[in-house]
């Protein structure tokens, strides 16, 4: 349920005048969502100072005409923007005493999108020619569609070829690839029973989070023996315990400026197990390039993880329905499935810079991930406060 601030409006005095009206107070930008030659600018209204009675949502860009809608509430959609083209948008709130205006965000317009408020996209993802995450990382600033990382590891040697899902040329363990065909990826048979050294112990006794960090769920074999498999990821290790004694942020706060992730732990799925980000050990498209089990998860050196969403052992969507919620993020903020308001499935350009929204008319505390099928899969960035998480 969504609770408003309250407008306070001045009474009348008794010869039919107005009693002194005060300059509203600063708006907060929740978020600005990129759609189809439009953004989404989603705000809370203050509770300080006078009633706003109108809103202004604008977004700048150079060498492009300025865009400006006027709006009663939460969201404000600004149309007749130019995809491609980054725009920094704020909003001002008005009465007759005074204005003030929101700090600023920034958000490139795509097409079609429909925006994060309103659901997915107007298109539907190609599983085929998936965008390769290689080229969507950066340790300098968050963007939509890419995985902020606090370091980069990228040019280091890795052992294993280049798959055959890969749409390019491949050379060993290079490629020309820009995409890739999730349709043709291989993955190692799943015929481990959750069973005996491998039985998941998990607990959620909010915001503690306990467990072995074991799945739930029935997993691959490993180290990888197959020789075909082999050949694209050789890795060696076992699936194993590591304790997960979390404690996560309580009230999680949104922060407007992002904050980088790092290679290990993330987050954890209800499935008992950790969520890695979208990165290999070198900094490429880790759901790409590395081999899991057909449930999507495979082992490290000490911890079984998963770098997207699992597909053993959390609950199934429900045509028509947003998702379930399916994990917890290290910043405390949930993890929801692929699909969105009124069961629409979403994809990176629908969500914001970290991999997530606010709905429209929502406080920010109810900001929340969503996982899709395309880079960078799961979490982004934090738009909270991590909590160590190893």
């Amino acid at each position: 349920m969504q609770i408003g601030p309250l407008l306070m409006v001045a009474a009348c005095g008794g010869n039919g005048s107005s009693s002194s009206v005060t300059a509203p107070g600063s708006p907060t930008l929740n978020s600005a969502t990129a759609g189809d030659r439009q953004a989404v600018l989603t705000f809370t209204a203050s509770t300080s100072g006078g009633a706003a009675t109108t809103y202004n949502g604008d977004c700048t860009a150079t060498g492009v005409t300025t865009r400006s809608v006027t709006g009663s509430s939460s969201p404000i959609t600004v149309t007749g923007m130019t995809n491609g083209t980054t725009y920094t948008c704020g909003v001002t709130a008005v009465n007759s005493a005074g204005s003030a205006s929101s700090a600023s965000k920034s958000v490139t317009p795509v097409a079609a999108s429909s925006g994060g408020s309103s659901g997915g996209s107007t298109s539907e993802l190609d599983t085929t020619k998936l965008p390769l995450g290689d080229y969507l990382m950066t340790t300098t600033t968050p963007q939509v569609g890419y995985l902020y990382l606090c370091s980069s590891n990228a040019g280091k040697f890795q052992k294993g070829d280049a798959g055959p899902w890969f749409n390019g040329t491949n050379s060993g363990s290079t490629t020309t690839a820009t995409t890739w065909d999730l349709t043709k990826k291989l993955y190692v048979a799943v015929t481990k029973a959750a069973t005996g050294t491998l039985s998941s112990t998990f607990s959620v006794s909010w915001p503690s989070i306990g467990g072995n960090g074991l799945p739930g769920h029935n997993t691959g074999d490993f180290p990888i023996t197959d020789t075909t498999l082999k050949q694209y990821d050789g890795n060696p290790n076992s699936i194993k315990s590591k304790t997960i004694a979390w404690g996560l942020p309580s009230t999680p706060t949104y922060h407007d400026t992002p904050s980088c992730v790092g290679y290990g732990a993330i987050g954890v799925f209800l499935t008992g197990a950790r969520l890695f980000a979208a990165t290999d050990a070198v900094s490429r498209d880790a759901r790409a390039w590395e081999i899991t089990d057909a449930c999507g998860g495979h082992p490290s050196t000490d911890a079984y993880h998963y770098h997207s969403l699992p597909a053993c052992g959390l609950t199934a969507d429900v045509a028509g329905q947003h998702s379930a919620l399916v994990g917890y993020a290290s910043d405390g903020f949930g993890i929801y499935g692929n699909l969105g308001e009124g069961g629409t499935a979403l994809k990176s350009s629908d969500l914001d810079k970290c991999h997530g929204h606010i709905h429209a008319g929502a406080p920010s505390s109810e900001y929340h991930y969503h996982t899709t099928d395309d880079f960078p899969y799961t979490v982004g960035c934090f738009r909270g406060t991590a909590a160590t998480t190893d």
